[in-house]
């Protein structure tokens, strides 16, 4: 089983250098092995699902831990870790903070994404979770490791969030917490679900709310291969995703935010939802859209902030 699915690594490797060859412009970010070999490992059956409170969602997060420590993104809190505690049980549960400090050093741009998943059944059946959410994990690596090397205006703050599939818990405490003046939050950007483009789609969420961000989002995906939708974010219809994930606690807090992420699949929360599930092609390209509307994003944050 092991090599069968370090050969659908490998091959899902090649697959991505040979669509880079194609586009040279593109060659740079993301790395594609560095991508692809975060969301696997993340995604493997070692890690047994990576339920919040259980060794396989710490070994996730020490291997974030280390990947952060290793690109030079600064800690937020020590250790980068916010531990917090959570139902009448009091479940412990750990979030991520990185670090990218901006020119200016006032505003905050939250980008997030969990890292836990939902575990294992009866002990024999991994939920690998691999789309949700080692897709956005992997890619807020990636995003983390860009913007280090590429000084952005603004401060941007990467949320590794815990316990989501437990309610959002982690998501609800950051917000709750004193660890930062919530008032410097300008912005939520929350990554779930980015690397199954069955039918080559990628949501942005939110725009309803804020439709001064649509533009700026739009002019990110002019020259990608993948279709860029809106939706998914108006009351009384359905389906509804404002409150499906880490943004919600962003927006109830009336903090602008947009949701990428891909529609419901048949692998969604079941044991098929693997690594050799996704499609290199779509992930990268979702990558690279999400990069150029952050930055969008920092370029115009005080229009956002003050000219809504």
């Amino acid at each position: 089983m092991k090599s069968l699915q370090y050969y659908l690594f490998f091959l899902a490797l090649l697959i991505a250098q040979q669509g880079y060859s194609q586009k040279d412009s593109l060659s740079v970010f993301p790395d594609s092995a560095k991508v692809m070999n975060d969301l696997y490992l993340l995604a493997s059956d070692s890690l047994q699902g990576r339920k919040t409170n259980t060794g396989g969602n710490e070994t996730a997060r020490n291997y974030i831990i280390k990947r952060l420590q290793k690109l030079g993104v600064s800690a937020y809190v020590q250790d980068y870790t916010q531990p917090f505690t959570f139902g009448k049980d009091t479940i412990p549960a750990v979030n991520i903070l990185g670090f990218v400090e901006g020119f200016t050093g006032n505003h905050f741009i939250v980008i997030s994404a969990h890292y836990d998943h939902v575990g294992m059944k009866d002990s024999t059946e991994i939920f690998n979770g691999a789309d949700d959410n080692a897709s956005g994990v992997a890619a807020l690596l990636a995003l983390a490791e860009y913007f280090r090397e590429n000084q952005p205006e603004n401060n941007l703050l990467f949320a590794f969030f815990d316990a989501e599939e437990m309610g959002l818990q982690g998501a609800k405490y950051f917000m709750q917490s004193v660890v930062m003046d919530t008032s410097r939050i300008k912005m939520n950007v929350n990554l779930d679900m980015v690397s199954r483009g069955d039918k080559n789609e990628l949501y942005a969420v939110g725009t309803y709310f804020t439709p001064f961000l649509k533009p700026l989002i739009t002019e990110a995906s002019k020259d990608k291969s993948i279709k860029l939708l809106f939706g998914r974010d108006e009351p009384k219809k359905k389906p509804n995703w404002v409150g499906s994930s880490d943004h919600a606690p962003f927006h109830k807090a009336e903090i602008p935010f947009i949701y990428f992420g891909v529609d419901d699949h048949k692998d969604y929360h079941k044991t098929t939802d693997t690594a050799d599930k996704i499609s290199p092609d779509f992930y990268l390209e979702a990558i690279r859209l999400i990069k150029d509307a952050i930055e969008n994003f920092d370029a115009n944050l005080d229009e956002i902030v003050y000219g809504k």
